[in-house]
């Protein structure tokens, strides 16, 4: 799993806000480029602190 970093993703928004996320599959290709993605954001918050 992804922890430590903010990361969104698809939502149906009405008038008071989120009313419900919208579900998908990521392949395996996509779930390691997000997974690398989130590394690189930790990486850099933290190098920034």
């Amino acid at each position: 799993g992804i922890s430590d970093v903010a990361l969104s993703m698809p939502a149906i928004v009405g008038r008071e806000g989120v009313e419900c996320t919208v579900p998908y599959e990521l392949s395996k290709k996509e779930v390691e480029a997000l997974q690398d993605s989130a590394k690189t954001l930790r990486e850099v918050i933290d190098d920034s602190l």
